[in-house]
């Protein structure tokens, strides 16, 4: 699931990151409490999935792009 979030972060950042990074966020965040082996893995996707959502709101004004 972590993975998952990492991979849609990614996309967030192009494609209407109001509507799919906040939704890495929340994956990530079950992810993190899903697993007690890969919790660092889900912790950097937690904070991948914020950086996305702030970067992937910054891209889309400046290109004028939707955000939702």
């Amino acid at each position: 699931m972590a993975a998952f979030s990492l991979a849609l972060s990614g996309i967030a950042i192009v494609r209407q990151p109001g509507l799919l990074a906040p939704a890495a966020i929340l994956v990530a965040l079950v992810a993190a409490r899903m697993s007690e082996a890969h919790r660092r893995l889900a912790s950097v996707a937690v904070g991948v999935a914020g950086v996305a959502f702030v970067l992937g709101l910054v891209v889309a004004v400046l290109t004028d792009a939707s955000l939702y």
